[in-house]
């Protein structure tokens, strides 16, 4: 007795193997991930995040889709897909910035800032780590946390190791503070007015 799948058994079983051929054919074709270059030093102007501290829920938790330490592939079809960190100023904000990614096989993607698209990020394949930089302009910058975003397109991987945003410090207004001399010829010169005056009084009487 022959038994019979019903044809949209089948149908969900082959698209299943289909994906684990091409998420397997994809796997072996990565590049092997190199030491990412050491991120900068956080200075006046800028941030840097070399962890992972959000998730795709937004509740401030990592799920280990970036960093520095142990860098590994995130892909489109990944529970944690997208990528996504926070970039934390200190700062007050008074000029435009500039957001820099550390990412390794760049496979093509979207990169966001507070969910706001800065641009695509680069489709290279070349098993190298490569610093992509976008413009922020001030208005999508907010003191305290930033929220970047990169969407990988469709079968598309990468590895992110570190992201920075760098700002022009806020100028600072000084205060006039007379030099001494200056307050010697000021009073110098009042003196003088006043004894110009007093005979001036004199005369007249």
């Amino acid at each position: 007795m022959s038994k019979h799948w019903p044809r949209g058994m089948l149908l969900g079983v082959s698209l299943t193997l289909l994906l684990v051929g091409i998420g397997a054919a994809r796997g072996l074709g990565r590049p092997e991930i190199t030491t990412p270059p050491k991120p900068p030093t956080a200075v006046e102007g800028l941030f840097v995040t070399t962890e992972d501290n959000e998730n795709n829920s937004g509740t401030g938790t990592a799920d280990g889709d970036m960093g520095y330490t142990d860098p590994g592939y995130t892909c489109t079809d990944e529970l944690e897909a997208p990528v996504e960190f926070n970039i934390m100023v200190r700062e007050e904000v008074c000029s435009d910035g500039v957001l820099s990614l550390q990412g390794f096989n760049w496979e093509g993607g979207d990169a966001y800032l507070n969910g706001h698209l800065l641009g695509t990020t680069p489709d290279l394949f070349d098993g190298e780590w490569v610093l992509v930089e976008f413009d922020v302009p001030m208005a999508l910058l907010d003191r305290g946390s930033n929220l970047v975003e990169i969407l990988f397109d469709e079968w598309a991987c990468a590895v992110i190791a570190w992201g920075t945003l760098a700002i022009e410090p806020c100028a600072v207004e000084e205060e006039f503070v007379p030099e001494p001399g200056s307050i010697l010829l000021l009073g110098s010169g009042l003196a003088g007015l006043a004894g110009y005056a007093t005979l001036r009084w004199r005369t007249r009487e």
